[in-house]
């Protein structure tokens, strides 16, 4: 498929550069620092995503160095689900997954399967989405799975710490019904 691209000069335009204003970014107090609780499983981070509202539509920043140092962004994609649609159950050896819930309503599932973890074998569940944008970071070896709980087509980003290779893919999978996970995503 080739991209359509339209083409047409104007000539002296009138004004300049200097003429732009700078747009500036929300100040450190209006932005979310990651957030972890005794109730988290070891290892998630939750930060809050502040959008830029204009009359427009809006921005949201999903990671900024502006703060602080960051994982690398080494790879990054957008999924689509389905009204209702289930994507379960998951884990990855090496990589942290970075969610960004910005659209639509999720649930996601998590559960910490490592023995040596001082959370082993607990269950976070969140919702998150336009009512509640939010990053969610999981680590390495917690099953997680993410349900569609909106009526309609939504989108999620997912910026893991490493790229997917795949030869030798970090990422292990069950179906999303599995008695031995003690959660169930309605269908």
């Amino acid at each position: 498929m080739k991209a359509l691209v339209t083409t047409r000069d104007f000539g002296r335009a009138g004004f300049g550069l200097d003429d732009f204003v700078a747009d500036l970014p929300k100040s450190p107090a209006e932005r979310s620092t990651p957030q972890t609780t005794p109730d988290l499983i070891d290892g998630i981070t939750l930060t809050s995503l502040v959008p830029n509202t204009y009359e427009s539509g809006s921005l949201t920043e999903l990671l900024t160095t502006r703060d602080g140092p960051i994982e690398p962004i080494v790879h990054v994609y957008q999924v689509s689900a389905a009204p209702g649609s289930i994507r379960a159950w998951v884990y990855h050896r090496h990589q942290f997954d970075r969610l960004a819930f910005t659209n639509g309503r999720f649930e996601i599932a998590c559960y910490d399967l490592r023995p040596e973890s001082r959370t082993a074998y607990r269950l976070n569940v969140f919702v998150l989405g336009s009512h509640e944008p939010f990053l969610l970071r999981i680590p390495p070896n917690v099953v997680h799975g993410v349900r569609n709980a909106s009526t309609e087509w939504a989108t999620f980003i997912n910026m893991p710490t490493k790229a997917y290779d795949r030869n030798v893919p970090d990422k292990s999978r069950l179906p999303y019904v599995d008695a031995r996970i003690p959660y169930v995503f309605k269908a």
